[in-house]
């Protein structure tokens, strides 16, 4: 650990444009397992990693992406105060971007606006045959119900979000660049930065010469040139919700 809450407080109250990358570990506080950062999970037993985000699997066998949304994903999750934390920052002016890893709409349930999902969003369905797009709550209820989620034209609806060997959601990698090359600030909360291309993200904005605070427990490949290095993202948001909580920014 480098740095303390005030710390990360006082470079907050600084910063004119700060950006926010998140990944899994912030969805962990609203009771999602992070499979993906956990490959020992027993999850991955029964949904093979390799097979669940295939898009040729998911043509084949649909059954084997369906039922594990159905199991892991299709709940009734809610917002964590890092989240909130989030919005409220973003209400007062001081977070200008969202950038996320997170497939699960949790940002966009906490009320943020300047949301960029690099991998997608289950609240965001299309029907692969027609090509109709398809509400969360309609997706949501046919997945509960019978595990592969067809349309009426035949085809099943899938989520809008990226398999292995998919291309990324231009418009929103592209805004991500953006604002993270503008930030004086950028806070990376739960992501290993394993994965292109959110993982440089953080140098684009350490290049317009602005700073770095992370918030994950397990170590990075940038750990040596953040400014805050805090590990209990539970813990800082609590703290940080005293003074950047509803009304009190």
């Amino acid at each position: 650990m480098r740095g303390s809450v005030p710390d990360l407080i006082r470079e907050i109250n600084r910063a004119e444009y700060i950006t926010v990358l998140t990944g899994a570990g912030i969805s962990t506080l609203c009771g999602l397992p992070d499979f993906r950062g956990d490959i020992q999970n027993p999850v991955w037993e029964k949904y093979p990693q390799e097979k669940v985000f295939n898009s040729d699997v998911l043509r084949r066998s649909p059954e084997i992406f369906f039922g594990f949304l159905k199991e892991i994903l299709i709940k009734d999750y809610t917002p964590c105060v890092a989240h909130h934390v989030i919005k409220n920052l973003e209400d007062a002016g001081k977070v200008k971007a969202v950038i996320t890893q997170n497939i699960d709409g949790l940002h966009h349930l906490a009320g943020s606006k300047h949301i960029y999902e690099l991998h997608g969003s289950i609240y965001k369905n299309y029907c692969v045959a027609c090509g109709r797009p398809a509400g969360y709550e309609e997706f949501a209820a046919l997945v509960r119900e019978k595990t592969v989620p067809y349309c009426a034209c035949g085809g099943f609806i899938r989520p809008d979000v990226v398999f292995f060997g998919e291309m990324l959601p231009e418009e929103d990698l592209k805004m991500a660049v953006y604002h993270a090359s503008r930030s004086d600030l950028i806070l990376v909360v739960g992501t290993s930065l394993l994965v292109q291309p959110a993982a440089y993200m953080p140098v684009y904005t350490l290049k317009n010469g602005g700073k770095l605070a992370l918030i994950n427990k397990g170590e990075t490949y940038i750990d040596d040139r953040a400014s805050l290095k805090l590990d209990d993202i539970k813990e800082v948001f609590e703290e940080l919700n005293r003074s950047y909580g509803a009304g009190g920014v």
